[in-house]
């Protein structure tokens, strides 16, 4: 039996997680391949990135994963950080490892532009993958 390959970005918000619930509610184990992933954007300071912040920031987004790993206990679940854009990693990473379905929830911040959130929209527009919006 074929399985539905899944990618789900979150960025340690509560909300992210519900992305992690609607799959349970939806999908059984044997159905899904899930990566989960989580990116950190790196800030630059006059050009020179700080090392103590990269190192707590991968420290922090691998705990992340290790949590959602937890809660999709059952699953086949793998896990990918990364630094950069999060909407051209997303991207990035739905194309290279065939992702069908990309699952993230929609922003809470308020106005028509960020009815879905900047991240959200880049993805529906560059992505080929099927994008699914949960609310909270």
């Amino acid at each position: 039996m074929k399985t539905t390959k899944i990618l789900v970005p979150i960025d340690g918000t509560e909300r992210s997680m519900h992305s992690l619930d609607f799959i349970k509610k939806i999908y059984e184990p044997n159905d899904v391949e899930v990566t989960i992933m989580n990116v950190k954007e790196l800030v630059f300071v006059d050009g020179i990135s700080m090392s103590d912040e990269i190192k707590n920031s991968e420290k922090f987004g691998r705990e992340l994963l290790e949590k959602a790993r937890e809660v999709m206990d059952g699953y086949d679940v793998s896990l990918y950080f990364t630094f950069g854009y999060a909407g051209d990693e997303i991207v990035k990473r739905a194309k290279d490892d065939g992702v069908e379905i990309i699952v993230m929830t929609k922003s809470t911040k308020t106005g028509l532009t960020r009815i879905i959130g900047s991240c959200t929209s880049y993805v529906l527009k560059h992505t080929t993958s099927t994008v699914m919006v949960i609310p909270e």
